[in-house]
């Protein structure tokens, strides 16, 4: 995604309040502001930050009054996958203001800026995770995306089969992972998430930043000889991520074996792992009868997306609609969206090249859709009937409502919690 140009970072005045773009001037100011908001981030994570690959001072938006930061909220570039396609995402974290300014809409107006922002540099999506999803709704934001993940006492995980841990006899070692292998766990990560939505496109240097954040205590692979075939992100008890050579499905219980062992020798009850519901790992919870969840909302967290501009984000995604159509075998699939006061028609045949979108136009076929309800229906964050349902979406006609089954299924809607800290 590139950057705006120059002239839209001046400052934007409303009466004593200035709206202005971060700098590094401005990095000690902003960190005292996060820790009066939050409490936190400590020091080391707030450095940690800084330290990102597309890090930029003006990502962070500031509401200053006096010259004081009263309000504060900073954006990441990413880029997350659809499929086949591949979509430019404005991660916004960090959104908070000092209790003596809040109430004057500072928050509202930084998010604002972020819309702006997003539409300047191309980027299709935004995401966040709040404990505050009433005040992103009439912002155009939709809940999307569930909290998934899974938990099982610690003795009924596998005990590992043939693992053994390093040094030991047995085909698999299980061991912590060396800095040579990073190429191994890019592959895997690739391999396991690269149809998921929502997961994040991993450049190696973002990987060796993620890494370096220490998000985990541990990094476990699982290798026979010098092959790697699956790693584990642990935090404590807890799965962080996953990954495994779909060839080689013992690489999984040969992990969950190394887990299980730590976790029982660190007095854990239980095991919890993070993933998308589709993953191996969550059907061998299943077997173990663990208790999966898959919630939108989960200790006061929810994700939520939303669409700065959504004919960017419906061309961003024709090429991924086509495929999905050749693949349910049916002829050319028509459907109209009604986006505010924004019309579009799409026409999706198996081949691309004849598939477009026409402007201010419906046909027969259409849905007429709030921002947020728009973005949930696109990322298929669940059936189109039941989107359409519970946020009071209208359907033109019944076959309005399948031309969406076909274009927008439920799909899993997944960030790594290494990805979610800073997306």
């Amino acid at each position: 995604m590139n950057e705006t140009p120059s002239s839209a970072r001046s400052p934007v005045r409303r009466g004593p309040v200035e709206f202005v773009q971060g700098s590094e001037a401005d990095h000690e100011a902003i960190y005292q502001t996060l820790l009066h908001v939050f409490h936190g981030p400590d020091r080391e994570e707030f450095l940690g930050s800084l330290s990102d690959p597309s890090y930029r001072p003006e990502q962070r938006l500031l509401a200053r009054v006096d010259g004081k930061v009263a309000s504060h909220a900073h954006l990441t570039d990413r880029v997350v996958r659809y499929g086949s396609a591949r979509l430019g995402l404005n991660g916004v974290t960090w959104v908070g203001t000092l209790p003596e300014y809040r109430g004057q809409g500072y928050a509202q107006q930084l998010l604002r800026l972020a819309d702006d922002r997003a539409r300047r540099s191309g980027a299709a999506l935004m995401a966040l995770t709040t404990a505050m999803p009433r005040f992103y709704r009439p912002l155009g934001w939709g809940l999307c995306g569930k909290q998934t993940l899974a938990k099982a006492p610690s003795r009924t995980l596998p005990i590992g089969g043939d693992a053994a841990a390093e040094g030991q006899p047995g085909p698999w070692h299980v061991r912590p992972w060396r800095q040579v292998e990073l190429g191994d766990l890019m592959g895997l990560y690739d391999r396991n998430y690269g149809d998921t939505t929502g997961s994040i496109v991993r450049s190696e240097e973002y990987w060796r930043w993620i890494i370096g954040r220490k998000y985990a205590h541990v990094i476990w692979v699982a290798c026979l000889g010098e092959s790697v075939h699956g790693y584990a992100f642990v935090k404590d008890h807890k799965i962080l991520e996953i990954a495994t050579n779909p060839d080689r499905p013992d690489a999984l219980p040969a992990l969950l074996g190394r887990v299980r062992s730590e976790a029982l020798e660190r007095a854990y009850p239980e095991v919890v792992v993070h993933a998308p519901l589709d993953h191996p790992v969550m059907e061998t919870f299943r077997r173990i009868k663990g208790t999966i969840i898959d919630a939108d909302e989960l200790e006061g967290a929810a994700s939520m997306y939303r669409a700065p501009d959504p004919e960017r984000l419906l061309r961003a995604v024709l090429p991924e609609l086509s495929r999905r159509v050749s693949e349910a075998g049916s002829g050319p699939v028509e459907l109209g969206l009604t986006v505010e006061d924004r019309r579009f028609l799409l026409h999706v045949e198996a081949a691309r090249s004849r598939s477009r979108i026409d402007l201010d136009r419906l046909g027969r076929r259409h849905l007429a859709l709030s921002p947020g309800t728009f973005v949930r229906l696109v990322l298929g964050h669940d059936d189109p009937d039941v989107v359409l349902v519970e946020d009071g979406a209208v359907a033109s006609t019944a076959t309005a409502l399948d031309s969406a089954r076909i274009l927008f299924p439920r799909r899993p809607i997944w960030r790594s919690p290494l990805d979610a800290a800073s997306a």
